[in-house]
């Protein structure tokens, strides 16, 4: 009987430690002068905007930050530059959604994700100056997603500027995080098979 709980048991606890990685609360992932704690990007591609300054700015950054109050830094493309790619610093997550906008009129926008290089998933959008939160369900278990223009600009007349430059206001991801529990339990359980294999051994 011992036998077969032996040859049981590493497989039951393997299973039981997947089922008990618990998937995290949606977190909303904000920018300050220099990025994020979860992303770090294409190195002197992004700029990041303190739109509490921007007292003569108008557009898809003045949009911004009236639909996202909390939000005191915007990223966006520095000298139209494109893609631009996020990269996670925490592992593989899940992509939830976004906060876009054209800084100073319309485009479109692919998103790509990407896990270990491998494109996982990619979707156009259409931005305009109004700030607009874009919902995602084909984003999982990426490490990394870019931004990139397709060309197909429209200015805004009457804007301070006219570039295809595009704002990004936050980031809602999902990480999936195993509970310190499960891996108490799985250590435990290891142990435990660890000890019937030394009894099977003696006999």
């Amino acid at each position: 009987m011992n036998k077969k709980i032996g040859q049981f048991a590493l497989p039951v606890l393997l299973f039981a430690f997947v089922g008990t990685a618990q998937a995290a609360p949606q977190e909303d992932i904000y920018f300050g002068q220099w990025g994020s704690v979860f992303f770090e990007t294409t190195y002197n591609k992004v700029y990041y905007q303190d739109v509490t300054v921007l007292v003569d700015s108008d557009g898809g950054f003045k949009s911004m930050a009236g639909a996202l109050p909390d939000a005191k830094w915007l990223a966006t493309n520095v000298y139209e530059d494109s893609p631009i790619t996020f990269t996670s610093k925490k592992g593989l997550f899940d992509l939830n959604a976004m906060w876009l906008a054209g800084a100073w009129g319309s485009q479109k926008l692919t998103i790509t994700g990407y896990a270990n290089g491998v494109e996982i998933y990619s979707i156009i959008v259409d931005v305009t100056t109004t700030a607009t939160q874009f919902d995602f369900t084909g984003f999982q278990g990426i490490d990394k997603f870019n931004i990139a223009s397709t060309g197909s600009y429209t200015p805004t007349l009457g804007l301070a500027d006219s570039s295809a430059n595009w704002v990004l206001g936050n980031v809602t991801v999902t990480q999936a995080v195993p509970e310190p529990e499960a891996y108490a339990m799985l250590l435990a359980g290891l142990g435990l098979v660890g000890v019937m294999a030394r009894r099977r051994q003696r006999k």
